[in-house]
């Protein structure tokens, strides 16, 4: 096993991670090489599809989120865990997913300078329970662990939505509509906002709208992957 974390693992830790990578080895979803140590991808895969920095947006379209920062292009491995992870109930890809993102703390360190509130998108109930897990924090949540910040219960869905892979933007819009509801917390500053994948920007709107109005001065989503026009500089700057 690679020393990479090894300083920080207590020793249970350090053996369980030995016998799940005797018994139980890691393949990337990419090329199904193992994958040694921590992550998702194998280092050839990462480096392929690793294309961080901010998504192009359209004020007329998204009028209340301020920026959207992805780390991968949503295709390859990551596309395919995300699927396993929605669809074929693919436990496994949580940890990984989590992991994955540790291997790029310093390109995310910027993003959560000034400490910002962290809200996640809140997943429909029913998938909720049919999947026994939630995306967005079990991606996020480790990094946010280890850097001693927690998640702010700020949106909660209050109504069951329509899967929103195949719709146009218009039906996006539509499908979310008074689908999130805010929880009555203190807001100020910056907001970032955790989900998996970003398409349109359809539900991050919609959270960000109801985010600024609770308080929120600027709203960014942080997402794993997305295949949107990048922006020629920071939507921040």
């Amino acid at each position: 096993m690679p020393p990479l974390f090894f300083e920080r693992m207590t020793m249970w830790q350090v053996l369980k991670e030995l016998i799940l990578a005797i018994f139980y080895p890691h393949y990337c979803p990419a090329c199904h090489e193992e994958v040694e140590g921590p992550g998702l991808l194998c280092e050839a895969c990462r480096r392929s599809t690793y294309a961080p920095g901010y998504l192009e947006l359209k004020k007329e379209t998204v009028p209340h989120l301020d920026a959207v920062y992805r780390l991968y292009r949503y295709e390859g491995g990551v596309k395919r865990a995300l699927h396993g992870l929605k669809y074929e109930k693919r436990r496994d890809y949580l940890d990984r997913m989590g992991e994955e993102v540790l291997h790029h703390e310093a390109d995310l360190e910027p993003l959560f300078t000034g400490n910002p509130f962290v809200v996640a998108l809140p997943t429909d109930p029913k998938r909720r329970k049919t999947r026994g897990y939630e995306i967005p924090p079990a991606i996020f949540g480790p990094y946010l662990k280890k850097h001693a910040m927690i998640l702010t219960q700020a949106l909660w869905r209050q109504k069951a939505t329509k899967p929103q892979h195949g719709l146009s933007r218009a039906e996006r819009r539509e499908n979310l509509l008074g689908s999130f509801a805010f929880h009555p917390v203190k807001l100020d500053g910056t907001v970032i906002v955790i989900d998996d994948i970003a398409t349109t920007g359809a539900s991050l709107e919609e959270a960000a709208r109801l985010l600024k109005e609770g308080g929120a001065e600027k709203v960014v989503g942080l997402v794993l992957a997305s295949n949107a026009p990048m922006a020629s500089v920071s939507n921040l700057d």
